[in-house]
């Protein structure tokens, strides 16, 4: 871990993860870039509304049988609605991604974009076209939606300041397979993963909610 001083309050800013490049302060609320061992300062974090998720910053749980803790989230916002991008780091030094979206669970890992066969110059995909990622297999296109980051906090592998647009696809495969295309317009990002359902997480140091 790698800790460094928010330039706006001096307090702590813990790195977990080398390609982490993004944060917000958790004390000030600073949105933080990360220059090797500096950080500079972009702006200030909007407060967040209450929100019924489980999962903070800090939560921990276990995928494929190797554990791992939540360091950083993005909100998102698209035409329907919302759902949380919760950035992992495991305990074997790996990154992934838990999409938190009307119930459904699923923990993706990022594909290099030239391992995929996929590129930021291919036109867009359509709904219900199917579309190899290798070495993954085929995937059907189920979604697409012009998406909006409105928050986001801990740390994050990319700069994702408030207001970040992309456009997002979503794929389903076989056997609960998943698969997620941001095209945004600095980068094109794949994830591939698989649904699971809460309880196989087995998540600890989760948020207490009233009522809950």
């Amino acid at each position: 871990m790698i800790t460094l001083s928010c330039p706006a309050c001096g307090a702590s800013v813990n790195f977990h993860s080398k390609a982490s490049v993004f944060a917000v302060c958790s004390f000030c609320k600073s949105t933080l870039v990360r220059h090797d061992m500096d950080l500079e300062k972009l702006g200030l974090m909007s407060e967040l509304q209450d929100e019924m998720t489980p999962f903070q910053v800090g939560t921990a749980g276990v995928f494929g049988k190797k554990p791992f803790e939540i360091v950083g989230r993005l909100r998102i916002k698209y035409a329907d609605g919302f759902w949380n991008e919760w950035y992992c780091f495991f305990s074997d030094g790996r990154e992934g991604w838990l999409a938190e979206a009307q119930g459904f669970y699923a923990m993706c890992f990022p594909v290099s974009e030239k391992e995929s066969g996929i590129n930021s110059g291919i036109p867009r995909p359509q709904v219900g076209k199917i579309m190899v990622i290798k070495p993954h297999g085929e995937f059907v296109v189920d979604d697409i939606h012009d998406v909006t980051c409105i928050y986001s906090e801990g740390e994050l592998p990319m700069n994702a300041a408030s207001g970040r647009r992309s456009t997002s696809v979503d794929l389903r495969g076989v056997n609960l397979k998943m698969a997620t295309i941001e095209f945004a317009e600095d980068c094109t990002r794949i994830f591939v993963g698989e649904y699971k359902e809460f309880d196989e997480f087995k998540f600890t140091r989760l948020r207490e909610i009233d009522g809950w």
